[in-house]
């Protein structure tokens, strides 16, 4: 992505990209943050060489997006403070904002699965001709089985995957972070099958899910799919189910795997201090703070489990700030 800068700092800010490419991996995060801060100062019209609070503040107000996301954008333009100072450049910024998640994961009951399973069944009967229709049902059971998110599973290819062993590496994640993913020996059967249908004409080093001239399809098509079953089993209001908004969505499924592990975990006699650790490691996550918001869903459905969670979690996690 090759950004070209507007403002009066638009050369200091292409300096800093690129410090930021060769010292920081997930540097597209930084690349957008600092686009929509130069749009803001150029369209402000800055006049000299200078970052002040008030005006950084002014940016973060017209901002349309959660107030997680402002605190990680504040936090891009922070570090390019540091930068302008050293270069002699005024550079100052507002306090970090306090945060408070109000995430709430949806975790889909077994009653839920089931029919969502039928129905994505069903869907390849009734469209036969559809490739996506025939992706669709593996590419919900990788989801499940695994935990995966769905660009990850989007961007798979065969020689990630070890049908002999069960285990795909994950090579394309969120935070860089690679990893191995044992798999169900349900799951590798399926994938066998799949992997030798001739309607897929599957290469040996090709994606699992493809367009017809070999790309990997956009996350935005199986959203949408995953949204009308929802809608048509009223499990969720046609009226919010929108690509990225929050509630039940096809990256819930990602969520329902996390908790029925560690129930699964918890009835083989594990406790919980043993199996978060080794949970957040095969999800990819950064820290156990981002799994801990995993496991806060549904207490309809899982009380006694909750109970348990509370009971370790309690003055364990601190709040953010």
């Amino acid at each position: 992505m090759n950004i070209i800068f507007k403002s009066i700092l638009k050369d200091e800010l292409t300096s800093f990209i690129e410090f930021i490419k060769l010292s920081i991996v997930d540097h597209k995060a930084f690349q957008r943050s600092l686009s929509d801060l130069d749009t803001f100062l150029y369209t402000e019209g800055l006049a000299e060489k200078a970052l002040d609070a008030e005006q950084v503040g002014r940016w973060l107000d017209g901002l349309k997006v959660h107030p997680s996301t402002k605190k990680s954008k504040l936090s891009h333009v922070r570090k390019l403070s540091g930068y302008l100072c050293t270069l002699g450049i005024k550079a100052e910024l507002p306090e970090l904002p306090r945060v408070t998640s109000d995430f709430m994961p949806y975790v889909f009951s077994e009653d839920e699965m089931t029919q969502i399973f039928e129905m994505a069944d069903d869907f390849v009967l009734t469209n036969p001709r559809s490739k996506i229709a025939a992706e669709f049902p593996m590419l919900l059971r990788i989801l499940f089985g695994c935990g995966l998110r769905l660009g990850e599973a989007l961007s798979l290819t065969w020689d990630e995957i070890d049908l002999s062993s069960g285990v795909i590496t994950i090579k394309e994640a969120k935070n860089q972070k690679q990893r191995m993913v044992p798999m169900c020996d349900e799951l590798t059967r399926i994938l066998k099958l799949y992997r030798v249908a001739p309607c897929f004409e599957m290469q040996e080093h090709g994606l699992l899910f493809k367009t017809n001239d070999g790309k990997p399809r956009s996350t935005s098509t199986y959203w949408g799919i995953f949204n009308q079953i929802l809608c048509d089993l009223g499990i969720k209001n046609p009226q919010t189910a929108k690509y990225g908004k929050r509630g039940p969505c096809i990256h819930s499924l990602r969520h329902t795997f996390t908790l029925r592990s560690l129930l699964k975990s918890e009835a083989e006699g594990h406790t919980f201090l043993e199996i978060v650790p080794f949970l957040s490691t095969y999800l990819g996550h950064s820290g156990l703070m981002e799994t801990d918001k995993y496991l806060k869903a549904r207490h309809d459905l899982y009380t006694e489990t909750h109970t348990v969670i509370a009971d370790y979690i309690q003055d364990v996690f601190p709040e953010e700030v």
